[in-house]
């Protein structure tokens, strides 16, 4: 009787130890396959955020070299207002030459 015993009490240690270790063997391989998804949903994140600042770099060129045309446009704009008002002021004068000549003549 001690034999059978024994032989139970050996049988129900090594179900308790496979059980362990499959129990083991699947929590490893789940915790690989975890770190392989996030590893996986990491470069897909750095990928998009790759894309992303290549999108901003490129909007705020866009933004520089619209900014340095509208500075151009607007260097041009004063140049000619000066102008125009440099022609204002001489037909101005011309203009109070004039009434000047008619108040005499009239």
């Amino acid at each position: 009787m001690t034999t059978a015993a024994d032989g139970t009490g050996t049988t129900t240690v090594a179900m308790i130890t496979w059980t362990v270790m499959i129990v083991a063997l699947v929590a490893l391989v789940l915790f690989v396959m975890l770190g392989f998804y996030r590893a996986r949903y990491s470069a897909d994140r750095e990928a998009r955020y790759r894309a992303l600042a290549e999108e901003v770099g490129a909007a705020q060129t866009r933004t520089a070299e619209s900014a340095l045309v509208t500075a151009d446009e607007l260097i041009a704009l004063r140049t000619e207002l000066q102008a125009n008002r440099a022609e204002l002021a001489q037909v101005t004068k011309r203009l109070t030459e004039l009434e000047r000549l008619l108040s005499q003549i009239g």
